[in-house]
């Protein structure tokens, strides 16, 4: 309603179809419809806005209305995409005191600014916290979602790494999360492709993909390097690899892993200032 009055008062402009499933249920207005209606209309020359902020419910919304129109058509009012300035157009600040999120925005804008093509990835997804404001920060593209979904795999855990991050893998073992629980997680998950299972096992068929961005958050040093060792010939010029946890005390393997990639192929890094565990951003040059 505050979209249609924005639209109505302010900008005299009329919507053509307010599409509500339960309203078109019970009133009599004939420009409110069901999505089953809209099927059935003509929308060559209309857009069609998105405009629940409910979050519960916003990923089944675009999916019911993808099935019905392109995703050209449908502008998403209340995303957090890089296309709106949201100081001055609403009010979203749950990821303004986080570092990790500020740098994924910018990393973001950049990418739009730069026109720097590809899908985006995360590698150790869990509940898809992360990955739900990578969809919504780049919300047309491919998201790919690598993970067990079940926790460590033994496979990953060096003799090292047993004594040092014991501690953190009983603590966090990470198999309280599943493929349902993590997409009703993601606010784009319309436009995620589940791979699950072992890495780099799972990447096996995507050999020609390109990528814009890529979260590593493996906590553990087999599968960051393997991370690296895939995605960074995959990423495209302009494009960011993010490694959670470089300075984490008892994932050591982390940084490990990152510094001899970064050795081995002689390009830089930084961490972000974001508490003891950082992230450490890589960048491919322009």
């Amino acid at each position: 309603m505050m979209i249609k009055n924005i639209l109505n008062l302010r900008y005299g402009i009329q919507e053509e179809y307010i599409v509500d499933n339960k309203l078109s249920e019970i009133s009599n207005n004939k420009n409110i419809i069901s999505l089953k209606d809209l099927k059935e209309k003509n929308i060559d020359d209309m857009i069609i806005l998105l405009t629940s902020d409910m979050n519960n419910i916003y990923s089944e919304i675009r999916k019911q209305l993808m099935e019905v129109v392109d995703i050209e058509k449908i502008v998403d009012v209340f995303s957090y995409s890089v296309y709106f300035d949201k100081d001055m157009y609403y009010n979203v600040t749950d990821f303004k005191d986080d570092p990790r999120l500020m740098a994924l925005e910018s990393a973001a804008r950049e990418i739009y600014y730069n026109h720097v093509d590809g899908a985006i990835a995360e590698c150790g997804v869990y509940q898809g916290g992360f990955a739900n404001y990578m969809s919504r920060f780049m919300p047309d593209r491919k998201l790919y979602l690598f993970d067990t979904f079940s926790g460590f795999d033994d496979r990953d855990i060096t003799p090292q790494e047993q004594i040092d991050s014991g501690r953190f893998r009983r603590e966090h073992m990470h198999d309280d999360t599943s493929v349902e629980l993590t997409l009703s997680n993601i606010g784009y998950c319309t436009n995620a492709v589940v791979r699950k299972g072992y890495f780099p096992d799972t990447a096996i068929g995507l050999e020609e993909e390109k990528f814009a961005f890529v979260s590593l958050d493996t906590d553990l040093y087999k599968p960051i390097l393997a991370g690296l060792e895939f995605f960074w010939p995959r990423l495209n010029p302009g494009g960011y690899i993010f490694v959670d946890d470089f300075r984490h005390p008892l994932l050591l393997g982390v940084r490990k892993a990152v510094i001899e990639f970064c050795k081995r192929e002689g390009i830089g890094y930084m961490s972000l200032p974001d508490g003891t565990d950082a992230t450490a951003v890589i960048s491919k040059p322009l």
